[in-house]
Parts: C-alpha cells; sequence; structure tokens
C-alpha cells in the first residue's frame, strides 16, 4: 500500500461512515455547528454522540488533523524519533487522524495500536478507518478512557503514547503531569496541540515539566534550554506550516465555509527517555518570511535568544536573489554565520553575505 492509495482509502472509508458517496451540503452547516461549539466552549468534552458532530470531524477536522500529524511524523522520522517504537497509545483519538498521519510515515513497524476516547461509537471510527489505510498491525484495540482516568498495569517497551488536541481540553500541566506519573515506564511522547498562540505558548511551557520527568526533547526544539519564544517574546508562539492533503469533496466544502486552509499550522512536541543521539548543532527556522523594503529577515531558533537571520538579495544578488526558508526547515550551524551579530540579546539579528547563505543551502537537512 501506497501513501497515495491509503489517503484514497481512507476518503472511501469516511464517505461511507458518512452515508455518502460524495458531498453534501449538510457537511457545511455541520462544520460550522461543531467550529462554533469550539469557539464557545473550548474546554468542553466534543460532543461525538451527536450525528452533526460525527459529520463535521469526518468531513473537514479529520483531514486537517491527519495532514498535521503527517507533518509531525515526518519531522519525527527525520530525526530517528521511532527507531524501537512498536506500540502506540493515541488517547483521546476521535477519528483516530493522529494515528493515522503517524502511520503514513512509521507504516509496518508499529505491531499494536491502543485507541482510546470517551465514545465508544467514535472509537469504533477510528479503528475502522486505522484498518482502512491498509497499514494497520494485527493488533487494533479500543477502550474508553479520559486523560485524568487512563492508566495500564503493564507497559510494553518501545510504547509511544500520542495526545493530539487532547490537552487544549484538559488545560493543565498538573494533569499531564499526573497522567505520566502514571506510566513511570513510558518510552516516548508526542504532543499536538492547536498553532494559536495561546496554546501553543502553554505547549512550549510543559518542555522544563518533560525534562524533569525523565524526557529528552527530540523535536521541533533544537534545545533543551530555556525556550526563546517564551522568554523573549509576550506572543510569538512555535509552529510549522504544512500545504496539507485534501480529499476530493474538499473544493465544494470549504466554498461554503469562511474558514480557508491553502496552508496549515501545528505546534507539537516529541520526546523521549532515550537521549537523542549526538549530532551536529542545528538551526530551525521558527519565523515566516519577513520581507522588510530591501531586506528579508527570518526567525531561527538555535539556542535561548530569540534571534533572526537577515540578508539583501537584491543588493548581494546571486543567489539570495532566490534564496529562502519555510517554517520548519533545518539547516546546521556554522561559525560564520554569527559572526555580525545585530541589535540586543533578546531580538539579535545576524546578516548574512553570500557566503553565509552558501553554506546554509549546503547544510540543510531536510
Amino acid at each position: 500500500m501506497t501513501t497515495a492509495n491509503a489517503h484514497k482509502a481512507i476518503e472511501s472509508a469516511i464517505l461511507t461512515h458518512l452515508g455518502a458517496g460524495e458531498f453534501s451540503k449538510s457537511w457545511i452547516q455541520s462544520v460550522q455547528k461543531l467550529s462554533n461549539h469550539y469557539v464557545a466552549e473550548p474546554d468542553a468534552i466534543s460532543p461525538w454522540r451527536e450525528p452533526w458532530a460525527i459529520e463535521a470531524l469526518l468531513s473537514y477536522f479529520h483531514p486537517l488533523n491527519q495532514a498535521r500529524a503527517e507533518r509531525v511524523a515526518a519531522k519525527g522520522e527525520a530525526v530517528g524519533f521511532f527507531k524501537d517504537i512498536e506500540h502506540i497509545i493515541d488517547l483521546g483519538c476521535g477519528s483516530g487522524a493522529a494515528t493515522l498521519g503517524f502511520l503514513m510515515t512509521i507504516k509496518s513497524r508499529i505491531q499494536s495500536i491502543e485507541l482510546s476516547d470517551h465514545s465508544m461509537s467514535i472509537t469504533d471510527t477510528a479503528k475502522n478507518l486505522v484498518h482502512a489505510s491498509g497499514f494497520a498491525p494485527k493488533q487494533v484495540t479500543t477502550s474508553h478512557h479520559s486523560i485524568d482516568f487512563y492508566k495500564m498495569s503493564e507497559m510494553q517497551p518501545g510504547t509511544l503514547l500520542l495526545l493530539s488536541y487532547v490537552l487544549t481540553e484538559a488545560h493543565s500541566e498538573k494533569t499531564l503531569e499526573l497522567l505520566l506519573s502514571r506510566l513511570p515506564d513510558l518510552e516516548a511522547i508526542a504532543i499536538l496541540e492547536p498553532s494559536t498562540s495561546q496554546d501553543a505558548r502553554k505547549l512550549q511551557a510543559l518542555r522544563p515539566l518533560l525534562i524533569r520527568l525523565g524526557f529528552h526533547l527530540w523535536a521541533p526544539c533544537t534545545h533543551s534550554g530555556e525556550c526563546p519564544l517564551l522568554k523573549d517574546s509576550d506572543r510569538d508562539w512555535c509552529h510549522d506550516r504544512v500545504v496539507p492533503h485534501l480529499p476530493p469533496w474538499w473544493e465544494k466544502l470549504e466554498a461554503g465555509l469562511p474558514m480557508k486552509n491553502k496552508t496549515i499550522t501545528v505546534s507539537y512536541l516529541l520526546a523521549r527517555k532515550r537521549k537523542r543521539p549526538a549530532h551536529a548543532q542545528e538551526v530551525r527556522v521558527i519565523g515566516d518570511r519577513l520581507d522588510e523594503k530591501t531586506k528579508v529577515r527570518q526567525m531561527i531558533c538555535r539556542g535561548i535568544h530569540r534571534e533572526f537571520l537577515s540578508w539583501f538579495p537584491s543588493r548581494l544578488g546571486g543567489i539570495a536573489e532566490n534564496f529562502s526558508l519555510a517554517r520548519g526547515d533545518r539547516f546546521e550551524s556554522n561559525d560564520n554565520l554569527w559572526s555580525d551579530p545585530k541589535g540586543i540579546d533578546r531580538s539579535r539579528e545576524f546578516r548574512q553575505n553570500l557566503t553565509g547563505l552558501e553554506q546554509i543551502e549546503m547544510t540543510r537537512i531536510e
């Protein structure tokens, strides 16, 4: 099964669950209703017993959340995060979008999956979609727990706990600490949260807790020190941007909605008890391109300070004229890149010449 075929199989299974062979205008109203529900009651339990909520979830929110998870899994795979991971617990799984996004990358290496949510009907749906993908292991089970009470009598080695859009409902650092205290032998954790300023900053604030509980940060962070966006800014937040794969009914569905999604964003943390292997000092692009008259500026992360790269395309010419970085890109650090700092520690800017841009281009990690 190829990834493209898996996408088609999942989309076909979604239509089957919706009882439709093609797009239905009723989906537009359901999506708007569920979106309004989340805005009005951001901490409320998702209403998966309501048919309109399931309709909105599968037709609209599932494809977006699966695309977000695929992005996170690809970033994890690039740094070897999934080595020896064989079991997944998807807590608060919803329709299984996060598990499916991860399976698109790690595929047959997974031996078992547990899909857990408060609603039996939604876990059954998630299980069916996981099987439809063609990447399901032999053992796919369901359970019905909230994050406040989940525990296991025995944790299998190589287990990954997947929390996708769960902590935004639990809204408590203490909730996560208590959950992890009930899972002392857990090897790895992946947390995906909405990439709003508030939610993403709450997510980054969990880094010290994970470190204190014996986890090592693998992605997206390039270091384990203080987060510069929390330390030196009141509103910046860390997130990736990606162009999502969207199902064939998307254009008609989105045409009736005020929300448009040519690109989507995701905030995440990947952490393991195992240390990340030694590697060259990395730099991660954490800001979108800012065009300021004749200068281009872009925020990067390589330590505890809030920093920017900048360059002058028309003045430098050559590679500078078409040079571009995308949010989430990584490259290797080089002392020459940091030789001309401008500004103060909380907002340092490093202007690049052609040699610097060429070094970045040659050491791109992905």
